[in-house]
């Protein structure tokens, strides 16, 4: 809960296919789709879309929550609704090879007042390398229900 630090969501190791993969579908700018531009880049290599490290930190958070793609029962997944993400940061690169470990962190959390049993949560949202170094990081507020915390991977 509020105060009790970073908690992990998960580890993902980023390859140059997946990088690739990723960014041909949704961000196909040279440094993250061909290896030899990339090279002439500000990066001085291929790098992984930001957009992807995102996408993988989401991916986790709701499983982290216990949501799994085949539970369609449930119409709101169990990490709840996202009102917004502000200060979306892309501190460092990327790399092909680079294993990234995805944290969250409560930053506040009020009950709702229009929603019974739901809190609204106001968090923090982050990414390192092995080496320490962050590579992304932001604040998120959502609404879910009480009591669903992330559970560890």
């Amino acid at each position: 809960m509020v105060g009790a630090g970073p908690q992990l969501l998960g580890r993902f190791t980023f390859t140059a296919e997946e990088i690739v993969r990723f960014a041909r579908a949704y961000d196909p700018q040279p440094f993250h789709v061909d290896a030899e531009a990339a090279a002439s880049s500000p990066f001085g290599g291929l790098i992984a879309s930001g957009w992807h490290t995102a996408s993988m930190w989401m991916g986790l958070f709701v499983r982290a929550h216990g949501a799994e793609a085949e539970d369609h029962a449930a119409v709101i997944a169990p990490a709840g609704v996202g009102f917004g993400m502000t200060d979306l940061k892309w501190l460092a690169p990327v790399r092909a090879g680079d294993t990234i470990t995805f944290f969250t962190e409560i930053l506040d959390a009020r009950p709702s007042g229009s929603r019974p049993g739901w809190t609204i949560y106001h968090r923090t949202g982050s990414a390192r390398r092995e080496d320490g170094t962050e590579v992304m990081r932001f604040e998120l507020k959502h609404l879910a229900p009480d009591a669903r915390e992330p559970r560890s991977p």
